[in-house]
């Protein structure tokens, strides 16, 4: 299965033109993290840049050289591959002290602290990028601020960008078999062997057990992002909204009451990540979300074997890039600075600047 390709929201607008640069150094992303080790504790932090590296072989790296196991190795999210990425790394006290670490040219300790707690996924704020555009024709800047405009205000949709669904997709294709496997062997007879069952699973199943089901929810969320813009209402009975400068989400009783309260940026539209634990839908917005999950294919044994892996959430629909700025660098090229919340992705920005394809390679 191919997984789907949204849409532009900037089709109307005319593009700046370009790509992205082919240098690591033309895509650059800093975590910002939820907090900032306070100096004390018993887990050694240390502010990483690394340069072609995906997170996962620089957790594998940073506990093979500090003599620690790679599940001891904690870090808040993971990162671009083909870049320049900085991101805070947590390890235990045992460790081996940093300044023996060899870690090669790729990767580079720039700062290192400590802490009371271990990193655990989730515990960043978002990221800022600087991206170079490449090959921008004349006019490129203005077209820019044009299109940055419209991504302030009213922001863009907040799609799960192709690196999640991997190279030409295939992250997909693996997490249905995954799906397919998992309730394959739940169903085999309480008297089968271990092996067969899968309870003797390596680290690499144990990442797919929790990577392959979300790229399902990313999948269908991506579906009901499109079809939810495709209405013209811009509040439906039902929807769950989130509370702005909150986690917290309830479900719409009254479109018109709550219509204000969208409007000047109180609540926000949400989506489902789908799990039991996601709060559902209701009346209109709850049909609407049953049909793309229907029309996705997955029957009711999947799905129950999704939620044991994956117990949901809700996600914004949209997001605003904070501190967009453009400035030309030369001529035929760009520079791209903004932030964006964590889960979001650098490249959905890149794309409505470039009208580029959404699986166009890096």
């Amino acid at each position: 299965m191919q997984p789907f390709q949204p849409p532009l929201s900037t089709a109307s607008l005319p593009p700046v033109g370009g790509s992205l640069g082919p240098l690591p150094a033309h895509f650059v992303v800093e975590e910002i993290p939820a907090y900032l080790p306070s100096g004390e504790g018993d887990h050694v932090y240390v502010f990483v840049q690394k340069t072609l590296q995906n997170t996962v072989d620089v957790a594998r790296r940073i506990a093979q050289v500090a003599g620690v196991q790679q599940r001891d190795v904690g870090y808040a999210g993971l990162k671009d591959r083909k870049a320049v990425t900085r991101q805070w790394f947590s390890l235990p006290l045992r460790s081996k002290p940093v300044a023996e670490w060899e870690l090669g040219p790729d990767i580079v300790v720039l700062e290192s602290s400590r802490h009371k707690n271990k990193l655990r996924t989730g515990h960043l704020n978002g990221n800022r990028f600087i991206l170079t555009l490449e090959g921008v024709t004349a006019g490129g800047l203005e077209r820019a601020e044009a299109i940055a405009a419209r991504l302030r205000d009213p922001g863009i949709p907040n799609y799960f960008g192709p690196q999640r669904f991997g190279r030409g997709g295939s992250n997909l294709d693996a997490g249905l078999a995954w799906l397919q496997s998992m309730q394959n062997r739940a169903e085999l007879p309480e008297g089968e062997t271990g092996a067969r069952r899968g309870d003797r699973r390596g680290p690499r199943s144990r990442f797919d057990d929790k990577m392959l089901p979300s790229v399902v929810q990313s999948e269908i969320f991506n579906r009901y992002v499109a079809a939810r813009l495709a209405r013209p209402e811009p509040l439906l009975p039902g929807e769950v909204v989130r509370l702005d400068g909150s986690s917290r989400c309830f479900v719409v009783e009254n479109a018109e009451k709550e219509l204000p309260r969208l409007e000047s940026g109180d609540i926000h539209l949400t989506g489902p990540m789908i799990g039991p634990k996601t709060v559902q839908a209701e009346a209109l917005a709850g049909e609407l979300e049953a049909l793309i999950v229907r029309d996705f294919g997955l029957e009711e044994g999947s799905l129950e074997q999704l939620g044991k892996n994956a117990p949901g959430a809700r996600r914004d629909l949209f997001l605003k890039p904070t501190d967009l700025v453009v400035r030309s660098l030369t001529e035929d090229s760009l520079e791209l600075t903004f932030g964006l919340p964590a889960g979001s992705y650098a490249t959905q920005v890149l794309r409505e600047m470039t009208h580029g394809e959404w699986h166009e390679p890096r």
